[in-house]
Protein backbone atom coordinates (compact mmCIF):
# COMPACT_ATOMS: atom_id res chain seq x y z
CA UNK A 1 0.00 0.00 0.00
CA UNK A 2 2.89 2.55 0.68
CA UNK A 3 3.67 1.64 -2.42
CA UNK A 4 1.39 2.51 -4.15
CA UNK A 5 0.79 5.96 -2.12
CA UNK A 6 4.60 6.77 -3.22
CA UNK A 7 4.06 5.63 -6.90
CA UNK A 8 0.64 8.50 -6.73
CA UNK A 9 2.97 10.91 -4.95
CA UNK A 10 5.37 10.75 -7.95
CA UNK A 11 3.18 11.01 -10.52
CA UNK A 12 0.75 13.88 -8.97
CA UNK A 13 4.10 15.87 -8.73
CA UNK A 14 5.54 14.73 -12.36
CA UNK A 15 4.28 16.80 -15.45
CA UNK A 16 5.37 14.38 -17.58
CA UNK A 17 2.41 11.63 -16.65
CA UNK A 18 -1.34 12.88 -16.70
CA UNK A 19 -2.00 13.02 -13.00
CA UNK A 20 1.34 15.40 -12.74
CA UNK A 21 0.12 17.89 -15.75
CA UNK A 22 -3.80 18.31 -14.42
CA UNK A 23 -2.28 18.90 -10.88
CA UNK A 24 0.45 21.41 -12.28
CA UNK A 25 -1.95 22.91 -14.18
CA UNK A 26 -4.23 23.35 -11.01
CA UNK A 27 -1.51 24.68 -8.80
CA UNK A 28 -0.29 27.26 -11.92
CA UNK A 29 -3.80 28.70 -12.16
CA UNK A 30 -4.05 28.62 -8.70
CA UNK A 31 -1.10 30.49 -7.78
CA UNK A 32 -1.97 33.36 -10.74
CA UNK A 33 -5.65 33.25 -9.35
CA UNK A 34 -3.88 34.42 -6.29
CA UNK A 35 -1.65 37.17 -7.76
CA UNK A 36 -4.70 38.56 -9.78
CA UNK A 37 -6.71 38.99 -6.41
CA UNK A 38 -3.56 40.36 -4.74
CA UNK A 39 -2.47 42.80 -7.32
CA UNK A 40 -6.11 43.95 -7.85
CA UNK A 41 -6.50 44.77 -4.16
CA UNK A 42 -3.18 46.71 -4.50
CA UNK A 43 -4.46 48.89 -6.59
CA UNK A 44 -7.87 49.18 -5.01
CA UNK A 45 -5.63 50.22 -1.96
CA UNK A 46 -4.05 52.49 -4.12
CA UNK A 47 -7.37 54.02 -5.48
CA UNK A 48 -8.17 54.45 -1.56
CA UNK A 49 -4.94 55.83 -0.60
CA UNK A 50 -5.60 58.72 -3.20
CA UNK A 51 -8.85 59.71 -2.58
CA UNK A 52 -8.06 60.24 1.09
CA UNK A 53 -5.56 62.09 -0.26
CA UNK A 54 -8.29 64.24 -1.96
CA UNK A 55 -6.64 63.30 -5.26
CA UNK A 56 -9.66 62.42 -8.22
CA UNK A 57 -8.79 58.72 -9.26
CA UNK A 58 -10.06 57.48 -12.71
CA UNK A 59 -12.48 54.48 -11.90
CA UNK A 60 -12.03 53.52 -16.10
CA UNK A 61 -8.39 53.76 -16.22
CA UNK A 62 -7.88 51.71 -12.90
CA UNK A 63 -10.65 48.80 -14.99
CA UNK A 64 -8.95 48.74 -17.31
CA UNK A 65 -5.32 48.22 -15.71
CA UNK A 66 -6.96 45.06 -13.75
CA UNK A 67 -8.42 43.74 -16.76
CA UNK A 68 -4.82 43.82 -18.74
CA UNK A 69 -3.10 42.84 -15.51
CA UNK A 70 -4.63 39.69 -15.05
CA UNK A 71 -4.59 38.88 -18.93
CA UNK A 72 -0.94 38.93 -18.92
CA UNK A 73 -1.02 37.57 -15.13
CA UNK A 74 -2.96 34.26 -16.90
CA UNK A 75 -0.85 34.41 -20.26
CA UNK A 76 2.21 34.17 -18.12
CA UNK A 77 0.68 31.14 -16.28
CA UNK A 78 -0.08 29.28 -19.42
CA UNK A 79 3.63 29.84 -20.63
CA UNK A 80 5.02 28.60 -17.43
CA UNK A 81 2.71 25.81 -17.42
CA UNK A 82 3.80 24.76 -21.32
CA UNK A 83 7.34 24.93 -20.36
CA UNK A 84 6.68 22.04 -17.41
CA UNK A 85 5.03 20.07 -19.40
CA UNK A 86 7.58 18.07 -21.98
CA UNK A 87 4.45 17.01 -24.45
CA UNK A 88 3.07 20.67 -24.66
CA UNK A 89 6.87 21.88 -24.76
CA UNK A 90 7.31 20.16 -27.86
CA UNK A 91 3.60 21.03 -29.41
CA UNK A 92 5.05 24.80 -28.83
CA UNK A 93 8.18 24.32 -30.34
CA UNK A 94 6.44 23.32 -33.47
CA UNK A 95 4.43 25.94 -33.20
CA UNK A 96 7.04 28.43 -33.01
CA UNK A 97 8.48 26.98 -36.05
CA UNK A 98 5.79 28.13 -37.85
CA UNK A 99 5.06 31.56 -36.03
CA UNK A 100 5.43 33.79 -38.87
CA UNK A 101 2.30 31.91 -40.44
CA UNK A 102 0.01 31.41 -37.38
CA UNK A 103 0.53 35.06 -36.30
CA UNK A 104 -0.56 36.24 -39.58
CA UNK A 105 -3.59 33.83 -39.54
CA UNK A 106 -4.70 35.01 -36.15
CA UNK A 107 -3.82 38.41 -37.14
CA UNK A 108 -6.57 38.41 -39.56
CA UNK A 109 -9.44 36.42 -37.41
CA UNK A 110 -8.60 38.47 -34.64
CA UNK A 111 -8.44 41.86 -36.09
CA UNK A 112 -11.49 43.38 -34.67
CA UNK A 113 -10.96 41.93 -30.83
CA UNK A 114 -7.06 43.48 -31.62
CA UNK A 115 -8.39 46.93 -32.98
CA UNK A 116 -11.14 47.03 -30.23
CA UNK A 117 -8.28 46.23 -27.16
CA UNK A 118 -5.94 49.12 -28.95
CA UNK A 119 -9.08 51.47 -28.92
CA UNK A 120 -9.72 50.66 -25.45
CA UNK A 121 -5.75 51.30 -24.18
CA UNK A 122 -6.25 54.37 -26.33
CA UNK A 123 -9.30 55.75 -24.16
CA UNK A 124 -8.16 54.55 -20.92
CA UNK A 125 -5.31 57.04 -21.84
CA UNK A 126 -6.46 60.23 -23.14
CA UNK A 127 -9.65 59.75 -20.99
CA UNK A 128 -12.27 61.66 -23.35
CA UNK A 129 -14.94 60.16 -20.77
CA UNK A 130 -14.86 58.74 -17.36
CA UNK A 131 -16.98 56.00 -15.36
CA UNK A 132 -20.18 58.28 -13.98
CA UNK A 133 -19.51 60.98 -16.95
CA UNK A 134 -23.13 61.89 -18.73
CA UNK A 135 -22.35 61.51 -22.50
CA UNK A 136 -24.30 62.29 -25.72
CA UNK A 137 -23.34 59.64 -28.23
CA UNK A 138 -25.29 60.77 -31.83
CA UNK A 139 -28.99 60.48 -30.70
CA UNK A 140 -28.48 58.26 -27.56
CA UNK A 141 -27.53 60.14 -23.96
CA UNK A 142 -26.74 58.48 -20.85
CA UNK A 143 -23.73 57.86 -18.05
CA UNK A 144 -21.05 55.58 -18.56
CA UNK A 145 -21.46 52.80 -16.38
CA UNK A 146 -18.49 50.90 -17.27
CA UNK A 147 -14.96 50.43 -19.98
CA UNK A 148 -13.91 46.65 -21.02
CA UNK A 149 -11.11 45.54 -23.19
CA UNK A 150 -13.57 45.60 -25.43
CA UNK A 151 -16.29 47.97 -25.31
CA UNK A 152 -17.81 50.83 -23.40
CA UNK A 153 -21.18 50.43 -21.58
CA UNK A 154 -23.42 53.23 -21.72
CA UNK A 155 -26.15 53.09 -19.24
CA UNK A 156 -29.36 55.36 -21.02
CA UNK A 157 -32.00 57.98 -19.81
CA UNK A 158 -34.45 54.97 -20.33
CA UNK A 159 -32.46 52.76 -17.91
CA UNK A 160 -30.80 50.76 -21.31
CA UNK A 161 -27.67 49.44 -21.84
CA UNK A 162 -26.18 50.79 -24.98
CA UNK A 163 -22.64 48.35 -25.84
CA UNK A 164 -20.20 50.20 -27.80
CA UNK A 165 -17.06 48.72 -29.36
CA UNK A 166 -14.02 50.76 -27.84
CA UNK A 167 -12.72 51.08 -31.83
CA UNK A 168 -16.19 52.61 -33.22
CA UNK A 169 -16.49 54.96 -29.65
CA UNK A 170 -12.44 55.93 -30.53
CA UNK A 171 -13.98 57.32 -34.29
CA UNK A 172 -16.96 58.83 -32.82
CA UNK A 173 -17.85 62.62 -31.57
CA UNK A 174 -18.75 62.79 -28.67
CA UNK A 175 -20.59 65.31 -26.12
CA UNK A 176 -19.07 65.15 -22.39
CA UNK A 177 -21.71 66.57 -19.80
CA UNK A 178 -19.41 66.02 -17.20
CA UNK A 179 -15.65 66.85 -18.19
CA UNK A 180 -14.22 70.31 -17.07
CA UNK A 181 -17.57 72.34 -16.14
CA UNK A 182 -21.26 70.65 -15.73
CA UNK A 183 -23.31 73.64 -15.97
CA UNK A 184 -25.17 73.82 -19.43
CA UNK A 185 -26.97 76.73 -20.53
CA UNK A 186 -30.77 76.26 -21.33
CA UNK A 187 -32.23 78.17 -24.85
CA UNK A 188 -35.83 78.16 -24.89
CA UNK A 189 -37.67 79.59 -28.08
CA UNK A 190 -41.39 81.31 -28.04
CA UNK A 191 -42.95 82.57 -30.73
CA UNK A 192 -45.56 85.40 -30.07
CA UNK A 193 -48.30 87.29 -32.52
CA UNK A 194 -47.36 90.64 -34.42
CA UNK A 195 -49.76 92.32 -32.27
CA UNK A 196 -48.46 91.44 -28.68
CA UNK A 197 -46.59 93.67 -27.14
CA UNK A 198 -42.76 92.96 -26.82
CA UNK A 199 -42.39 94.16 -24.04
CA UNK A 200 -44.94 92.36 -21.72
CA UNK A 201 -43.72 88.92 -23.83
CA UNK A 202 -40.67 89.83 -22.84
CA UNK A 203 -41.19 90.43 -19.22
CA UNK A 204 -43.67 87.16 -18.43
CA UNK A 205 -39.88 84.92 -20.00
CA UNK A 206 -38.41 86.78 -17.57
CA UNK A 207 -40.51 86.24 -14.25
CA UNK A 208 -41.45 82.36 -15.28
CA UNK A 209 -37.04 81.78 -16.14
CA UNK A 210 -36.24 83.82 -12.78
CA UNK A 211 -38.64 81.48 -10.67
CA UNK A 212 -37.59 78.42 -12.48
CA UNK A 213 -36.61 75.83 -9.28
CA UNK A 214 -33.92 74.12 -11.77
CA UNK A 215 -31.96 77.48 -12.63
CA UNK A 216 -28.30 77.49 -11.15
CA UNK A 217 -28.60 80.10 -9.00
CA UNK A 218 -24.84 80.82 -8.82
CA UNK A 219 -24.66 82.37 -12.25
CA UNK A 220 -26.13 85.04 -14.32
CA UNK A 221 -29.59 85.80 -14.18
CA UNK A 222 -31.84 85.31 -17.00
CA UNK A 223 -32.13 87.15 -20.24
CA UNK A 224 -34.26 87.33 -22.92
CA UNK A 225 -33.29 88.44 -26.61
CA UNK A 226 -35.69 88.67 -30.24
CA UNK A 227 -34.40 86.51 -32.13
CA UNK A 228 -36.27 86.68 -35.49
CA UNK A 229 -39.42 87.76 -37.17
CA UNK A 230 -41.14 84.48 -38.78
CA UNK A 231 -43.54 85.21 -40.81
CA UNK A 232 -46.27 84.57 -38.87
CA UNK A 233 -44.92 85.54 -35.15
CA UNK A 234 -42.16 86.98 -33.31
CA UNK A 235 -39.57 84.51 -32.14
CA UNK A 236 -38.17 85.18 -28.51
CA UNK A 237 -35.53 83.38 -26.59
CA UNK A 238 -34.90 82.83 -23.08
CA UNK A 239 -31.54 81.98 -22.01
CA UNK A 240 -31.03 80.88 -18.16
CA UNK A 241 -28.14 78.89 -16.36
CA UNK A 242 -28.55 75.05 -15.08
CA UNK A 243 -26.22 73.12 -12.57
CA UNK A 244 -26.33 69.77 -15.10
CA UNK A 245 -27.67 68.65 -18.16
CA UNK A 246 -30.10 67.20 -16.21
CA UNK A 247 -31.32 69.93 -14.62
CA UNK A 248 -31.19 71.38 -18.15
CA UNK A 249 -34.13 68.96 -19.30
CA UNK A 250 -36.17 69.57 -16.36
CA UNK A 251 -35.69 73.52 -16.43
CA UNK A 252 -36.85 73.51 -20.30
CA UNK A 253 -40.27 70.85 -19.15
CA UNK A 254 -40.96 73.69 -16.78
CA UNK A 255 -40.71 77.01 -18.59
CA UNK A 256 -42.59 75.23 -21.38
CA UNK A 257 -45.20 74.48 -18.82
CA UNK A 258 -45.43 77.66 -17.07
CA UNK A 259 -44.48 80.00 -19.84
CA UNK A 260 -48.35 79.03 -21.81
CA UNK A 261 -50.00 79.56 -18.67
CA UNK A 262 -48.50 82.50 -17.86
CA UNK A 263 -48.97 83.63 -21.76
CA UNK A 264 -52.85 82.49 -21.06
CA UNK A 265 -53.29 84.89 -18.05
CA UNK A 266 -51.41 87.54 -20.11
CA UNK A 267 -53.24 87.27 -23.00
CA UNK A 268 -50.39 86.70 -24.67
CA UNK A 269 -50.58 85.09 -28.17
CA UNK A 270 -49.05 82.10 -29.12
CA UNK A 271 -49.89 82.43 -33.06
CA UNK A 272 -50.06 79.47 -35.68
CA UNK A 273 -50.05 79.80 -39.35
CA UNK A 274 -52.74 81.58 -41.28
CA UNK A 275 -53.59 80.39 -44.59
CA UNK A 276 -55.71 82.42 -46.92
CA UNK A 277 -58.23 80.37 -49.39
CA UNK A 278 -59.27 81.33 -52.51
CA UNK A 279 -61.81 78.96 -54.45
CA UNK A 280 -61.72 79.12 -58.25
CA UNK A 281 -65.66 79.38 -58.62
CA UNK A 282 -65.46 82.96 -56.45
CA UNK A 283 -62.84 84.16 -58.96
CA UNK A 284 -64.26 86.66 -61.64
CA UNK A 285 -65.24 85.22 -65.23
CA UNK A 286 -62.89 86.48 -67.85
CA UNK A 287 -64.54 88.72 -70.52
CA UNK A 288 -63.89 88.62 -74.00
CA UNK A 289 -61.82 92.28 -75.07
CA UNK A 290 -61.50 93.16 -71.22
CA UNK A 291 -58.11 94.80 -70.69
CA UNK A 292 -55.53 92.55 -69.39
CA UNK A 293 -53.87 93.26 -66.27
CA UNK A 294 -50.73 94.37 -66.35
Amino acid sequence: MGAIFEQFGSNLTDPATKTGAVFVAFVVFFVAKLICMATTKLITRTEWVMGQLHRKVDKGASRYVVRVKNVAIYFLAALAYVSLVPSLRALMATLVAGAGIAALVIGFAAKSSLANLIAGLSLAIYRPFRIGDVISIESEYGTIEDMTLRHTILKTWENKRLIIPNERLDNMSIVNWSLVDTKVMVRVEFGISYDTDIDLAKQVLLDEAGKCPHRDLDNDPPWVRVIAHNDFSIVLRAYLWASTIDDYWQARFWLFENVKKRFDLENVEIPFPYRTLVYKKDLPHARLGAQEVP
